[in-house]
């Protein structure tokens, strides 16, 4: 009998333990799989609101004068959200709130501090996976930039 082998009374066929190995890890992985996943997107999505309100911040300290602020920090939100966030799957817009230490903001040695705040409602799920959805989660990012100590004083 070539394939299977007698021992005690029971026929035992080789290659069994593969085959359930298989069966059992199987459906086991591709929950675990799913839930990287979601953490990887989720991870992905926090790191892009940190990167915006770094990028508005430099923006924003590096600007020439008090009048040219407002078009490049919406230059640089239109921008990150058409090129990085649509693309990662987030849909709603960030707002960004911008404050100084010191009156005007581009005094020299003055803090700008950004605050982004997203929503990612990037983990809607649909058909039988609906119960598992989420509800949009809020990422917050703040960025502190400095007004360089040699820029002269508006």
């Amino acid at each position: 009998m070539s394939g299977s082998t007698k021992v005690s009374g029971s026929t035992k066929v080789s290659g069994s333990a593969v085959v359930e190995f298989v069966v059992l890890t199987v459906p086991l992985f591709i929950p675990f799989a799913m839930y990287l996943a979601m953490v990887n997107a989720q991870s992905q999505i926090s790191f892009d609101a940190h990167n915006l309100a770094r990028q508005i911040a430099r923006a924003y300290v590096t600007s020439p004068s008090e009048e040219f602020t407002a078009p490049r920090v919406q230059t640089v939100l239109d921008l990150f959200v058409q090129k990085i966030l649509r693309p990662h799957g987030v849909t709603s817009t960030p707002t960004v709130q911008i404050s100084c230490s010191a009156t005007p903001c581009l005094t020299p040695m003055s803090e700008v501090n950004v605050k982004v705040t997203l929503e990612d409602n990037s983990l809607k799920l649909g058909g039988y996976l609906r119960s598992l959805s989420t509800t949009p989660k809020q990422i917050v990012a703040h960025d502190v930039q400095i007004v360089d100590a040699w820029r002269s004083s508006p």
